[in-house]
């Protein structure tokens, strides 16, 4: 069997599997040039270590980030270890590290920030305003993704327990709580809205929003900001924020509810915001040892 007729069938099991159309989109992305590095035409018996290895060398060698490159590897991983499940080849592919990324500190946005970002958000009307605002305040206080708040559907809104039912990646639902305050955004927009769809937010002809239109939104209101401002980093600063109020009130966290939350497969992605909370709550609680010792004078 050739390569590429691999290559195919790896997309397909992938698209039976219930990938995404983005997910499929990424291997495509990143596995055709690799299939096509090796040779599209050569028997997948014949694929070496030491062959794809050259491939990588050439990504390392393009000056990739740690963390883009950690993703190509990572992806290229996930298709060897697909050849050799499903034709029986050893490509020692348990040989093919993938670099740690670097790890960033998140940022966590100030009250005053917060306070900042909602009072930038505005409209050519009311309606759209305060959309934005409910949108804005689902990923903050909920920590949805931005396709997870274009498809949200009316149906699915609990508003006397004040949850979401979300369909996640590889539609996966999941429920989350939401606070009084994006109650009350959600409730003002739709009050105002003058469409009624199935889905919750609607755009401004009455369509259903797109996680680009989302996207779109995001990247015009973080032109507006003076500090950096994403839907990604929304979601970043509710995991972080659970944790230390989870902390603030229990003296610890469970872990495996936040990834329930945050709809992740791997607890170990959900781990790192645990981290990033720890270093914060580190550095509020530690005592100035050089204070105990050399006190100035009052």
């Amino acid at each position: 069997m050739t390569l590429n007729t691999a290559f195919e069938n790896f997309i397909l099991s992938k698209r039976l599997q219930g990938c995404s159309k983005k997910t499929l989109k990424c291997y495509a992305q990143v596995m055709h040039p690799l299939v096509v590095f090796l040779g599209t035409d050569i028997d997948i018996s014949a694929l070496t270590r030491s062959r794809y290895n050259e491939y990588i060398a050439i990504l390392v060698s393009k000056n990739n980030s740690r963390s883009t490159l950690a993703s190509y590897i990572r992806q290229i991983k996930v298709f060897f270890r697909w050849l050799e499940s499903e034709y029986g080849l050893d490509l020692e592919t348990d040989k093919l590290k993938v670099p740690r990324a670097y790890k960033k500190m998140v940022h966590i946005y100030t009250n005053q920030e917060i306070e900042t970002i909602f009072n930038t958000i505005s409209a050519e009307s009311e309606w759209i305003t305060v959309r934005n605002q409910a949108m804005v305040a689902l990923m903050l206080d909920s920590g949805l993704r931005r396709q997870e708040v274009a498809s949200l559907q009316s149906a699915d809104i609990s508003w006397q327990r004040c949850t979401l039912k979300v369909n996640g990646k590889g539609n996966k639902e999941r429920v989350v709580p939401f606070g009084r305050l994006s109650k009350h955004y959600m409730m003002k927009y739709r009050q105002l809205c003058p469409y009624s769809e199935d889905y919750f937010f609607i755009g401004r002809r009455g369509e259903k929003m797109t996680g680009d239109s989302v996207n779109h939104f995001m990247y015009k209101l973080s032109s507006k900001l003076p500090f950096s401002f994403s839907s990604h980093r929304l979601r970043h600063n509710f995991a972080t924020n659970y944790c230390l109020n989870q902390y603030e009130k229990y003296g610890q966290v469970d872990l495996y509810r936040l990834m329930i939350l945050m709809g992740h497969e791997d607890i170990e992605t959900t781990r790192l915001y645990l981290h990033h909370a720890n270093q914060i709550i580190a550095s509020i609680t530690a005592i100035s040892h050089l204070d105990k010792v050399l006190k100035l004078d009052e």
